[in-house]
């Protein structure tokens, strides 16, 4: 990262939840490292604990560590105001707290996908509103929101957790326009599956399925580069690596070829008993 970009950022009060691992602690590190006064967030204490350790004496301020559940809006309500009573302010939030589930549709238990909105989409919701008074009233700020290729196409046997990235998507959309007046800023970043992350293997899954067929070479620390960036020079949506952008191009003028791709390269799930409302 170039001096200008450090100038830019040094100082930046910036929230990430989902912090303790994968893109999260990527995130942090690299805002860490570029001077940003950074406040990690993730359900689990012991866990963001261990994770914020290598942060710890290294140049730059110690993270602000602030266990939260996403999900539970008045411990985002805490979150927020402590950060604010930490710092004095937040510049840029990073709603990137989820989970993820592979599971056929009729084997999909109502309880998990209601947990699951409930992280993907609605604890960037309460994120996103808790920070919105204090960012109206400096009329500055930046939400940047990670959501997934899978929100820009839906991966069959990912349905929920396709849909909660897609309407992770709409939301960015739709308040990037009702917050420019009050010179918010909001970004959403698209990714695909990343390769040095246990998201995936940590999520929930209902019958013999694995996740769909595909060479994935995007990294963790290739994400936080792309968040930076877009911290630095905000743009309305962030789709990578470029395979992902010529994908979500063909689907937009072919999607019966990708139906076709996703059909071959997606694991068949074995017998399942379909969930009972």
């Amino acid at each position: 990262m170039n001096s200008a970009a450090q100038q830019k950022l040094a100082n930046q009060v910036v929230i990430i939840t989902g912090a303790s691992s994968g893109i999260g602690l990527a995130t942090a590190t690299a805002f860490h490292r570029a001077g940003a006064r950074v406040v990690m967030s993730a359900r689990d204490p012991g866990r963001l604990r261990q994770a914020a350790e290598p942060l710890r004496g290294s140049p730059g301020p110690d993270p602000l560590l602030l266990p939260c559940n996403v999900a539970d809006r008045a411990q985002v309500d805490r979150l927020v105001a402590e950060t604010i009573r930490h710092f004095g302010r937040v510049d840029i939030l990073v709603n990137n707290a989820g989970i993820g589930m592979i599971a056929p549709l009729d084997a999909t238990p109502p309880a998990d996908a209601a947990a699951l909105m409930a992280t993907n989409f609605l604890g960037a919701f309460h994120c996103s509103q808790a920070v919105l008074p204090h960012m109206k009233e400096r009329r500055a700020g930046h939400i940047l929101n990670i959501a997934s290729v899978a929100g820009l196409r839906g991966i069959p046997n990912s349905s929920l957790y396709s849909a909660s990235k897609a309407a992770l998507i709409a939301f960015s959309d739709a308040i990037r326009i009702e917050l420019a007046p009050f010179g918010i800023r909001v970004s959403v970043l698209c990714p695909n599956r990343v390769k040095d992350t246990a998201f995936f293997n940590n999520a929930k899954r209902y019958g013999s399925l694995g996740l769909y067929h595909i060479r994935v070479t995007l990294t963790a620390d290739a994400v936080a580069a792309a968040v930076l960036k877009t911290a630095i020079r905000p743009k309305p949506i962030v789709v990578i690596p470029f395979v992902s952008r010529a994908a979500n191009t063909l689907n937009k003028f072919a999607p019966s070829l990708v139906d076709r791709f996703l059909a071959r390269n997606m694991p068949k799930p074995g017998p399942v008993s379909p969930v009972r409302p």
